[in-house]
């Protein structure tokens, strides 16, 4: 596992990381796989880590066009789903 700066796609996912969950989430908590994908566990408002988000992946999909937009990023990928 190295480290390397986040691609254009990665920050952006990372910036609307922090937007969703707070800006307790931030580049230094990124870590890297050992294929070289950035990956975060996104932390709530406490500090507690809530869900794994692979910046890499979620960052190739918008790119490709696999999620199509904003509102499906936010909604499927990143926020967690309300139980309701």
């Amino acid at each position: 596992m190295g480290s390397r700066k986040l691609t254009i796609g990665e920050s952006k996912i990372l910036a609307l990381i922090q937007e969703e969950y707070g800006p307790q989430n931030t580049q230094k908590d990124v870590f890297f796989s050992d294929k070289g994908e950035a990956e975060i566990f996104a932390k709530d408002i406490h500090g507690m880590p809530y869900k794994l988000i692979v910046l890499t992946n979620v960052a190739a999909m918008c790119e490709n066009g696999i999620i199509k937009s904003e509102e499906e990023l936010i909604s499927k990928w990143i926020r967690i789903p309300n139980d309701k």
